[in-house]
């Protein structure tokens, strides 16, 4: 591997050090205007998808030396302010174990509504109210897989960019497109473009697989605890159940995503003849 030339940080109590460890709370990364991204896979993710990278901390020590020697380079030609920090220092530094070895700080990407693809048959999923990072980062995870147009947060909830969230998408966020809003300024966005809402609620009567997800829509998947909100009940379109069979009344919310991602998949791939082949 090249032996890259970049200042060793060997105490915890560098100022740069200190102002990155202040990026694990949300406060501090609404702040700076920064998210922090740890892992290979969703460091490669993020930089293939333009995510603009304002600084790395990396542990030759732990750091595989093909990884770094990829994407050190990167870097450097984005002007990243770069810094190497020993297994000490990158132990106070890392947000969870195994992160292997690089610590990415970028620009927090933008998120409105009016950056989402619209496209001809669009399809998106609305999380509203999602509050664990594991859940919005499945949802994405599904999302990537069943080719969602885009994926609206409503209802505050957990940090789409957090570390737990970027983790739990592995690298996701990057590669499907979001946007943050409110609940009203998404209904109104969704409403203005003849976009269909259906939301998904254990009180409904049709089966979500007898709804028609194969024309432009956006299905709204609700809070772990609460479910979909009045103001989503009260502006859809459609309600839509899926059906439980056993004492619980209701999935976890990342579930229902796929579930509604992939049956959307399977009629608009049977709308266009490619079922089957």
């Amino acid at each position: 591997m090249k032996n890259f030339d970049h200042p060793l940080i060997t105490s915890p109590q560098n100022p740069g050090i200190k102002a990155a460890i202040a990026l694990h709370r949300r406060r501090g990364r609404d702040a700076a205007g920064l998210i922090v991204i740890e892992g290979t896979r969703e460091i490669e993710r993020a930089l293939e998808r333009g995510i603009e990278p304002a600084g790395a901390y990396y542990c030759e020590e732990i750091a595989d030396g093909r990884f770094l020697a990829a994407v050190l380079p990167r870097l450097e030609t984005a002007a990243a302010q770069v810094s190497r920090v020993t297994a000490k220092v990158y132990e106070k530094l890392a947000y969870r174990e195994g992160s292997e070895g690089m610590i990415l700080l970028a620009r927090r990407p933008r998120s409105g509504l009016d950056g989402l693809p619209q496209g001809d048959n669009p399809f998106y999923i609305v999380a509203d109210g999602v509050e664990k990072p594991g859940n919005i980062g499945a949802i994405f995870r599904s999302a990537d897989g069943a080719g969602v147009s885009g994926i609206m947060v409503t209802g505050g909830g957990t940090d789409i960019f957090g570390p737990n969230a970027i983790r739990a998408s592995l690298g996701t966020v990057f590669t499907v497109p979001s946007a943050e809003s409110s609940s009203d300024e998404a209904a109104d966005w969704l409403r203005k473009r003849k976009v269909r809402i259906i939301v998904t609620s254990p009180a409904a009567s049709l089966p979500y697989t007898e709804a028609d997800l194969a024309s432009p829509c956006a299905v709204v998947v609700g809070s772990e605890d609460a479910g979909a909100s009045e103001s989503w009940l009260d502006a859809s379109d459609v309600k839509v159940a899926i059906p439980m069979l056993g004492v619980a009344d209701s999935l976890n919310v990342s579930t229902s995503a796929s579930i509604l991602a992939y049956e959307a998949l399977r009629q608009r791939s049977r709308a266009d003849g490619k079922e089957g082949k």
